[in-house]
């Protein structure tokens, strides 16, 4: 009976641990992807943040291709000298160093960009709505190849349909278990039950003895 009781108990904890694991997977996962597609002009994010994935190394050694950088939403009229900003060119994605912060002839602010591994400034500056953030540092090295995996039509079947899959059986399995604990829990009350009327009717049939 004591080994039934703690059986629930852990597969509860099982739950606990896959919902900590797969649900935020998920919801971050759908964030970025619907993210994307309703406003194609700006990196998707959560809370801010937003993930980048290096193709070049157009910034070695401080940021490797490959790599996987977090890029935080700012205010353009802040940003400084030597900042390392992310901004959209053609609908690329681009991080790079401000060289210089000027201003164009329509008044606007623009930043004059170069990569920490090239030769020269960016032939093109970049203007204030291009900017998608600022880079203080967090990269994870050679993820960013799994993010585009993960963005690509099998990756979303791997990290949306199958986590949400193995949790809905998961919970299935744990519904029936517990059923079936509880059915063994019921049957083994009723015997008792029963084996106590038939204690009863037992000692009502015994004949009374004269003293």
């Amino acid at each position: 009976m004591k080994n039934k009781r703690k059986n629930p108990s852990l597969s509860s904890v099982v739950g606990i641990i896959m919902c900590i694991i797969f649900i935020p997977v998920i919801i971050i996962n759908l964030i970025l992807i619907v993210s994307s597609y309703t406003n194609p002009e700006e990196i998707p994010g959560v809370f801010g943040v937003k993930p980048a994935v290096v193709l070049s190394g157009s910034m070695e050694p401080t940021i490797q291709a490959g790599d996987l950088i977090f890029i935080r939403e700012t205010d353009p009229n802040k940003l400084q000298k030597d900042d390392v900003i992310c901004y959209l060119s053609s609908g690329k994605a681009i991080t790079h160093r401000i060289a210089d912060i000027t201003t164009g002839e329509d008044g606007r602010l623009q930043f004059i960009t170069r990569g920490d591994a090239n030769n020269a400034e960016d032939q093109l500056p970049v203007t204030a709505d291009q900017v998608q953030g600022i880079w203080k540092g967090g990269r994870i090295g050679g993820l960013g190849n799994f993010i585009l995996f993960m963005q690509s039509t099998t990756g979303m079947i791997l990290f949306i349909v199958c986590p949400l899959l193995l949790f809905f059986l998961w919970d299935i399995w744990h519904r029936r278990r517990l059923d079936k604990a509880e059915n063994a829990r019921t049957k083994e009350l009723e015997a008792e039950l029963n084996a106590l009327r038939a204690g009863k009717e037992t000692e009502k049939e015994k004949p009374d003895i004269e003293t």
